[in-house]
């Protein structure tokens, strides 16, 4: 009795940090993703204009990574101009809910993306991928 009764104990301070975990594996697909369509919007941007890339079709994107099971995918705009691109949690994912998400944005006069959080769940979104920020 006692050997069931401690198991039970265990089980229960596993699976909490089980699922966390999972949740945190799942979310962390929307910075690795942005980090590649970071890296060739920078690439696009060495070789051409920057004022002539005005679609996303002129940057060889993979198109499947625009949605996954976890995120939707997106550009942010200043006019026809790309500035920076968006991961927004398509579903439930933990304490994070569908809409929240992260974001970068290209910054002109440094050359390097800001970082950011859209959404309402951003304390948690921060503790699940808090590298990115």
């Amino acid at each position: 009795m006692v050997v069931i009764v401690i198991i039970g104990v265990l089980a229960s301070l596993a699976i909490p940090r089980f699922s966390e975990a999972s949740d945190k594996a799942k979310v962390a697909e929307a910075p690795r993703i942005l980090a590649s369509f970071e890296s060739a919007y920078l690439t696009a941007t060495a070789e051409m204009p920057v004022d002539s890339i005005n679609s996303p079709d002129r940057i060889i994107f993979d198109t499947t990574a625009l949605k996954s099971k976890w995120f939707n995918y997106g550009f942010n705009r200043d006019g026809n101009k790309i500035k920076g691109f968006q991961g927004t949690a398509a579903a439930k994912i933990g304490k994070i809910s569908s809409g929240t998400g992260i974001e970068t944005n290209y910054v002109d006069s440094t050359g390097v993306f800001s970082h950011g959080v859209v959404g309402t769940d951003t304390v948690a979104m921060r503790k699940y991928v808090p590298n990115f920020f």
